[in-house]
């Protein structure tokens, strides 16, 4: 019994020990078929199954039975598929990938006008590659060409600057577009000579004829023929005309032209409100001072360029005079009218002992503007360097009329009014009444006297 069991053992040892000699790794190795570079992150698939991707030296190792031939897969991104069968005792595979065709096509636009340009030739090399095309009514040619590979391409296209340029293509199509700019196009560039701002809207006049008007970015195009000489003038609103003889060679592509600023003379004369010219009022541009008006009230500005100018005018005694101004021509002539400062001036009303009259009323040539507070006053503004006839009325005072100048730059001012108490016609009534009640106390003092001398003389009659 012992020994069949041992017999058994022996058996199954001997049988496990087959198997294990009977294993075998493949290494698979994968390639590019062209650069027989390494190709790294392939999958790999056996007998229909996917069983790892190649490491970055692009290998694999895979282990198997080694009793059937292997059915083995190799797919990689920009490569065609590889299929083959490997026998089951195969210890080492290399697998050659070769790259997959892409298609790559050109798109080619005229830089001025947007448009597709049609008829161009497009030469496209590269290793063991070479092909040309023509492009079509939309402005495109297409080529197949191997993914990852570099081609260098020729543009050709009549009236147009030649281009050269590299593609280098993925693993994936491409399209690649680009300007061709004609071989006769001219750029006019116009700028504010002092602030570099693009000029809008300038003319440009080529041998005396128009040529068109800037765009917002102060660019024109020309189609001028190279080698030659034209008349160039370029004019714009404000700004001095530039005009000159230019030469263009064949690699001229932009004229930047620099305009400067008109410069005009403008006089500025300041009057008062009595339109009197005013000496010596002080002339600001900006807020800088640019000097002071002579005796006429004048002054004048030399060399101003054309724009828009903070004018302000200011002189003692009298309010700023501002203004803004779009200077657009010669000779102008600017007349500033200054206004007298105002003052604040008091209206005090107080009777002839000092004491304030409250609600009197004030009236300054001929308007009324209030009544006085509890302290007698009225406060205002008035203009200055000015004579105001300043009345005050109250009930039993006599109204008073005064004329009160206000001198030039004053800034404060008291106008004291006294106003004397009124006695007219009640006074008088009151006295009558006086006079009245006196009289009649006399007459009644009279009449009981006699009264009571006439009772005397009848008691002496009765007597006797």
């Amino acid at each position: 019994m012992k020994n069949r069991r041992l017999i058994i053992a022996l058996l199954i040892s001997c049988l496990l020990l087959c198997c294990t000699a009977q294993a075998v790794t493949l290494r698979i190795t994968v390639v590019d078929e062209e650069t027989y570079d390494a190709v790294a992150s392939a999958s790999v698939y056996v007998d229909g199954a996917y069983v790892g991707s190649t490491a970055s030296d692009g290998t694999y190792s895979y282990v198997h039975s080694g009793n059937d031939d292997l059915y083995l897969k190799v797919v990689r991104t920009g490569y065609r598929n590889w299929v083959d069968y490997v026998d089951y005792d195969t210890t080492r595979v290399q697998v050659d990938m070769i790259r997959e065709d892409e298609g790559l096509t050109f798109e080619l636009y005229d830089a001025g006008t947007l448009q597709p340009i049609v008829g161009a030739v497009v030469r496209v090399e590269g290793e063991d590659y070479s092909d040309s095309e023509v492009t079509a009514s939309d402005g495109s040619a297409d080529f197949s060409v191997k993914s990852g590979e570099s081609y260098s391409v020729e543009i050709r296209a009549s009236g147009y600057y030649d281009l050269s340029k590299t593609v280098q293509m993925e693993n994936s199509a491409r399209v690649v577009q680009y300007w061709l700019f004609s071989n006769d196009l001219l750029a006019v560039q116009v700028r504010d000579s002092e602030t570099s701002t693009p000029l809008k809207g300038a003319e440009v006049y080529v041998d005396s004829a128009p040529a068109g008007v800037t765009d917002a970015d102060g660019r024109l195009q020309l189609h001028l023929e190279r080698a030659k000489r034209y008349s160039l003038k370029v004019t714009a609103a404000d700004y001095q005309t530039y005009q000159e003889n230019c030469y263009f060679e064949t690699d001229d592509v932009l004229l930047q032209v620099a305009l400067s600023k008109s410069v005009y003379q403008v006089s500025i004369t300041a009057f008062n409100e009595a339109t009197k010219p005013i000496e010596g009022a002080e002339v600001y541009l900006n807020g800088t001072l640019q000097g002071k008006t002579n005796q006429y009230g004048r002054f004048a500005l030399s060399d101003l360029h054309a724009g828009t100018y903070q004018i302000m005018v200011r002189a003692s005694g009298y309010e700023d005079w501002s203004e803004t101004r779009q200077i657009t021509g010669v000779g102008e002539d600017i007349v500033a009218e200054l206004d007298y400062d105002r003052a604040s001036v008091t209206i005090r009303a107080e009777g002839s002992d000092r004491k304030a009259v409250a609600d009197a009323v004030v009236v300054i040539d001929g308007q009324v503007v209030g009544v006085t507070d509890s302290l007698g006053c009225l406060k205002t503004a008035l203009v200055t360097n000015k004579v105001y006839a300043v009345t005050a009325a109250r009930d039993g005072y006599r109204n008073i009329s005064v004329n009160a100048e206000i001198p030039l730059g004053t800034t404060e001012f008291t106008v004291p009014l006294v106003m004397e108490r009124d006695f007219g016609s009640w006074v008088l009534v009151a006295g009558v009444g006086v006079v009245a009640v006196v009289l009649l106390a006399g007459v009644l003092v009279v009449r009981r006297r006699r009264a009571g001398q006439n009772k005397g003389k009848s008691r002496g009659r009765d007597s006797l």
